[in-house]
């Protein structure tokens, strides 16, 4: 005998309207370093401009990676490599930089 459980339906993300908020925050990001430094310092920006990056990457991930509706393994492997891929990113930029 078979035991199948059915699966949740869940509906469609709207994908044209994520993509209309990724171009907004892309223009708030552009935005963001057309501000002169005497405006809002670099101690505003760096962060601003992170979050607004960290928050593009989450919307591609969880929509466009279909990681919102898929097993949340991926969810947690994704969650685990990403502190990892930051800290190589880091180490190659303060290795080039210190040349």
């Amino acid at each position: 005998m078979e035991h199948t459980t059915p699966h949740p339906e869940h509906k469609s993300p709207n994908y044209v309207l994520i993509f209309v908020w990724l171009i907004g925050i892309t223009a708030a990001e552009i935005g963001v370093g057309y501000i002169p430094n005497t405006v809002l310092s670099t101690l505003v920006q760096y962060p601003l401009l992170l979050s607004m990056a960290g928050a593009k990457v989450l919307l591609v991930a969880l929509y466009y990676m279909h990681l919102r509706y898929d097993s949340r393994w991926f969810l947690l492997a994704m969650i685990v490599s990403m502190p990892l891929s930051v800290m190589f990113i880091l180490a190659l930029v303060l290795g080039y930089v210190r040349k």
